[in-house]
């Protein structure tokens, strides 16, 4: 039989046999709890659904066609944390997280100055090469506005998207209008929020730091907590900002700058020129 072939018997069992369906159900919640470190009776529920396919004759080899997701065997977690296939989901079904255009170099180069383009570009170009391992996952892009910043932000995120990333982008008002949202109901116990994605995804693009409002216990509390794990864990963050380095310690002081702009993880980068919106 075929490996499609299999499937559509596998499927068709399942859906026409309580025995197997019910025997199935409960072999993947077993395999959840495993997925979770709790204590589970995975073997006992795999033994159940082979008695069930035996008594239907059906071959074991149809027991476990291909997952999904090889990284969690689609229980949708490895170890505590959330798998990357429910990050992509999550982060798939807001449309808000894909808010930059696509554009690639060649468009970004019209706003932004030649030389500083060129610098970025090779920046840019180590991130893309090196993703995932990247020795200095930080780019901050600081300069006056007009600048073709979030244009370069956008050619990066880009090009990573086509190497398989996930990219969340956010403007600095969204990101704490999330982080809002994300304080005051944080109890619901449900992964699919407005905040955590920000932590898990691949790329992390914050457009516009400096411009936000500071709301106590909520603009710096979570502005470090996703800086700091995203530093802990050397994921990729894009930060544009009118703000230069002075500026944004005086803003948002020593323990979030040491980190976003930290010499040995991050790429500063300064873009002055004449507003290119304005020409």
């Amino acid at each position: 039989m075929t490996e499609d072939g299999a499937h559509i018997a596998w499927k068709n069992a399942l859906g026409s046999d309580d025995g197997l369906y019910e025997a199935f159900v409960a072999y993947q919640a077993e395999m959840i709890k495993a997925a979770q470190k709790l204590p589970n009776d995975e073997k006992a529920a795999a033994k159940r659904v082979r008695s069930e396919m035996n008594r239907l004759g059906l071959s074991e080899s149809m027991f476990e066609p291909p997952y999904n997701c090889e990284k969690c065997k689609d229980t949708g977690k490895i170890g505590n944390r959330y798998c990357s296939c429910v990050i992509n989901r999550v982060i798939s079904s807001d449309k808000e997280n894909l808010a930059l255009p696509l554009v690639d170099f060649d468009e970004a180069e019209k706003t932004a100055p030649s030389g500083a383009l060129k610098k970025i570009y090779s920046v840019a170009c180590e991130l893309i090469t090196a993703y995932p391992d990247c020795d200095k996952p930080f780019l901050v892009l600081a300069g006056t506005p007009g600048t073709g910043k979030t244009y370069l932000a956008a050619a990066t995120a880009t090009a990573l998207m086509s190497r398989g990333a996930s990219v969340v982008t956010v403007t600095a008002f969204a990101f704490v209008r999330r982080a809002l949202e994300y304080h005051t109901q944080f109890s619901i116990p449900d992964y699919i929020d407005r905040f955590t994605p920000m932590l898990d995804c691949d790329v992390l693009i914050i457009d516009d730091l400096g411009k936000e409002s500071i709301l106590k216990n909520v603009t710096m509390e979570y502005l470090y907590t996703v800086i700091n794990e995203r530093w802990l864990h050397k994921k990729i963050t894009i930060v544009t900002t009118n703000l230069d380095g002075n500026k944004l310690n005086a803003r948002y002081g020593e323990s979030i700058y040491s980190r976003m702009c930290d010499k040995s993880r991050s790429n500063l980068c300064a873009l002055n020129s004449k507003n290119a919106r304005m020409k």
